[in-house]
């Protein structure tokens, strides 16, 4: 074969390649949002330069009450915390049969745990937490047939999913370091 033969055979080869992306790793689809806390901060994950974890809870989920505290002084330890996103989601909009939660009933239950309002979202409309389902973050939860398992994690960097944890594991903080 000649040498442009070969360019050119090399060239097909890659662009066949590219498209059926075996040898390259599938881009997933980024997950970008923007979502106000419940002192009134609008947040805006495309400004976000660090990993996020966004720590996924309801009210009535027994296993976020020593979940959620654990998670955030760790993060405070780490000097982390403005990396952490507590969110909420519409649970009518996630198929749940139960009572939805409301902004006042957030408040007090985050009032209850210790953590500051700044860092506790209220996703209403069930935006955020329907991207996410989108981009095939809760394999463990679609299997089952719902949108979300309580209590889940996603770590974000730069709006790709790096990591999630569905449902309570008591390792779930030395898996979400690892994510750095």
């Amino acid at each position: 074969m000649t040498a442009p033969r070969i360019l050119l055979s090399a060239l097909l080869l890659g662009v066949l390649l590219a498209t059926s992306g075996v040898g390259w790793a599938q881009d997933k689809p980024s997950v970008r949002f923007r979502i106000r806390s419940l002192s009134g901060a609008l947040f805006d994950s495309r400004q976000a330069a660090e990993p996020l974890v966004l720590s996924f809870f309801f009210t009535r989920c027994p296993p976020c009450l020593e979940e959620m505290p654990a998670l955030w002084r760790r993060m405070q330890a780490q000097g982390r915390e403005a990396q952490l996103l507590f969110v909420n989601p519409y649970v009518p909009e996630l198929g749940i049969q139960d009572q939805p939660d409301t902004e006042r009933r957030i408040r007090q239950f985050v009032r209850k745990l210790g953590l500051p309002e700044e860092r506790v979202f209220f996703d209403e409309l069930g935006t955020l937490a329907k991207r996410l389902a989108r981009a095939e973050a809760f394999p463990q939860a679609q299997r089952l047939g719902t949108l979300m398992l309580f209590p889940s994690i996603v770590v974000l960097k730069q709006g790709q999913i790096q990591r999630v944890l569905e449902g309570s594991d008591p390792e779930f903080l030395q898996q979400i370091e690892a994510s750095w």
